[in-house]
């Protein structure tokens, strides 16, 4: 009977060190996981006048200035470098996630750390009257392997109507 003692003690300790072992397994892979970026992803975002997601101009006057504030977030993980093209179409050629086949009106370049975002005041002025033009802004990323930037399947847009005389 005493060699069963002997061997109940053993499994314990076995036992015990088993179930330490898992917990610091477990919390060395949630150190692990939390430092790492699971799901890659840039952020686009047109912020009105007030630096918020509301008081979106409705209309505009042909030739004036006006401001937005443009929003791009980096959690890709590395560095990247983030080209945003504005611009214009109309309800005809409104597609979710498409690059416009059009010239940019403007664009604007950041580079951004891996967790950090750039948030900027932008001045456009439209040159043309319009019912319903559509301003698009689309976000490019600047690929290595080809030297080039591709565009990333995020747009935002706006419908404005621009009053005036043409300029």
């Amino acid at each position: 009977m005493e060699g069963e003692e002997g061997v109940i003690d053993d499994d314990v300790r076995v036992a015990a060190v088993g179930v330490i072992l898992l917990i610091a397994v477990f919390n060395l892979s949630g150190y692990y996981l939390a430092n790492r970026n699971v799901e890659p992803f840039s952020e686009l975002g047109i912020l009105g006048p007030n630096q918020k997601i509301a008081d979106y101009p409705t209309s505009v006057l042909t030739g004036q200035n006006f401001t937005l504030y443009l929003y791009v977030g980096n959690h890709e993980g590395h560095v990247a470098y983030y080209q945003v093209l504005a611009k214009l179409g109309n309800r005809s050629n409104a597609g979710i996630n498409a690059s416009l086949p059009v010239q940019p009106i403007a664009s604007y370049s950041m580079l951004l750390l891996d967790n950090q975002t750039y948030l900027a005041p932008i001045t456009l002025s439209l040159k043309h009257n319009g019912t319903d033009v559509r301003l698009v802004f689309e976000l490019w990323v600047f690929q290595t392997n080809t030297s080039s930037f591709a565009f990333d399947n995020k747009i935002n847009q706006l419908y404005l109507n621009v009053t005036g005389p043409s300029i």
